[in-house]
């Protein structure tokens, strides 16, 4: 496929209950969840975390990371 450097071997990543918690446990501060929490249905367990936790994690909070996957560095 072509595209923009890296999108060839882009995918769902960071998606998961383990993600997003550690996302959490990371943010000094998360903004509140507004609205019910989305339904995952690929996986029930991010839906579950993301009722517990209540927060919502922007992607520039885990912008590193998704860089990482994508092998062009942090910013």
């Amino acid at each position: 496929m072509a595209g923009p450097r890296g999108l060839q071997r882009a995918r769902e990543r960071r998606y998961t209950a383990a993600d997003y918690r550690a996302a959490v446990t990371a943010a000094a501060e998360a903004p509140d969840l507004s609205g019910a929490p989305a339904a995952t249905p690929w996986d029930p367990a991010p839906a579950v975390a993301l009722a517990e936790c209540g927060v919502r994690i922007e992607e520039e909070t885990v912008l590193d990371d998704l860089l990482m996957d994508l092998g062009l560095g942090p910013c």
